[in-house]
């Protein structure tokens, strides 16, 4: 994901898209843009008119009722830019579309628009279908993670919609933070997700009171702010497969889950814990230095390990990470390490492959950009498969199949 600039961010999105997003959002009726002025011209001129608003924050004659409420406009304008930029990309928009009903002809809309006006559609006229997506892509990325945990519940629980016993609930929650500092403040979110019915609770909470320096109005301030603690449960009816993000680690993973039971679905739950399955990293070394898979059956050119980490196998001994060039015709890590530790014998026999980041090249035709996509995964099972575009999941795992990292039949990611 590239680094977010609103100027260059809408000089991407062409009519009638850029209208619809301007004279829905709060701030539209302020900017006074003149949609008849040629296409090409006008995202400058928006970039102008909105240049022109931020600079009026300095006018002395502003009352502060009105100064208070262009700011939070405009950080509105700018907030939505952003989320709709970190969405513009095909997991997040197949998501959407998984999301949406057939009256709602997201397939229509979506025909003549890239991935950023895409985004920026759905952001305008069906906003819960973006928070929930928003949500769960979130929930993907820690999925995994330190703060994250698998268990199995009772299935077709029913998970209420009244906001009295959501609040109740992550007010509990909350409880749970209040020994490392936390408020008694909280947010609670619920979402659906289209594609398995899971449903999904985010709590955040209030955290630890936290010393920020900044810059506002062009001068340098410190600020005491709160920042939000985040919990979240991902509930799957048909499997009672329940996954929590909780910071603390396995007791506050307890405690949330008996939360869930005892606010939410009125019973006392009994989850078991499912491990996730280890990733057999040390085959990786066979298949780098001896490739035995024809690659570009799958439209791939070359793969290489980035970086690797190397663990001892006996209680004693040196573990030490491997950095390889980022080229794609340099010695990789898996070589790197042979070289480093000399004798090859004992570095197959005595060290374990704890993690690594695997770089896969796509082939293409002789003009184009190359293309490349990378992941990392440790041996614990721990991966970033899921942040990959659902395009890329799928090679990535016909990759660490064909290596015997995971078994044939495993969809793990």
């Amino acid at each position: 994901m590239t680094i977010f600039n609103h100027a260059h961010f809408l000089r991407h999105i062409s009519l009638p898209t850029l209208r619809q997003f301007t004279d829905a959002h709060p701030l539209g009726p302020e900017l006074a843009i003149d949609w008849g002025q040629p296409e090409d011209t006008l995202p400058r001129l928006l970039n102008d008119a909105l240049t022109i608003k931020q600079d009026s924050l300095s006018n002395a004659e502003l009352s502060s009722e009105a100064r208070e409420a262009l700011e939070h406009k405009l950080h509105l304008w700018q907030d939505d830019l952003r989320r709709a930029h970190m969405m513009s990309n095909e997991l997040a928009i197949n998501e959407c579309l998984a999301a949406s009903l057939p009256e709602q002809n997201f397939v229509d809309e979506f025909a003549d628009r890239d991935t950023r006006e895409k985004s920026l559609w759905v952001l305008t006229y069906h906003p819960q279908i973006f928070r929930d997506v928003e949500l769960h892509l979130a929930f993907q990325a820690k999925a995994d993670g330190k703060y994250w945990k698998k268990h199995r519940i009772q299935a077709s629980l029913e998970i209420p919609q009244e906001r009295d016993k959501l609040e109740k609930f992550s007010n509990e929650v909350a409880k749970l933070y209040e020994k490392v500092g936390g408020g008694k403040s909280t947010h609670v979110e619920l979402s659906h997700h289209a594609s398995d019915q899971s449903i999904q609770l985010t709590i955040y909470v209030e955290g630890p009171v936290t010393a920020l320096a900044h810059f506002s109005e062009n001068s340098f301030k410190k600020m005491t702010t709160r920042i939000a603690l985040e919990t979240a449960l991902v509930y799957q009816p048909a499997t009672g497969v329940i996954e929590s993000v909780v910071k603390g680690g396995a007791k506050n993973h307890a405690a949330v889950l008996e939360l869930f039971g005892k606010h939410l679905v009125g019973q006392e739950i009994k989850p078991e814990e499912i491990e996730k399955k280890r990733y057999k990293l040390n085959e990786l070394r066979d298949g780098m230095l001896e490739p035995f898979e024809d690659w570009s059956s799958h439209g791939i050119e070359k793969i290489r390990l980035r970086r690797a980490r190397f663990s001892p196998k006996s209680t004693t001994g040196v573990a030490f990470q491997i950095e390889a060039s980022p080229d794609k015709d340099q010695d990789d890590a898996i070589k790197l390490g042979l070289d480093t530790l000399k004798i090859q014998h004992s570095f197959e026999t005595e060290y374990n492959l704890d993690g690594g980041s695997v770089v896969v090249f796509m082939k293409t035709e002789q003009g184009q950009k190359n293309k490349s996509f990378s992941f990392s995964l440790y041996s614990t099972g721990s991966s970033t498969i899921k942040n990959l575009s659902s395009t890329n999941q799928t090679i990535a795992l016909t990759v660490l199949r064909a290596l015997n990292v995971i078994d044939g039949g495993e969809g793990q990611a």
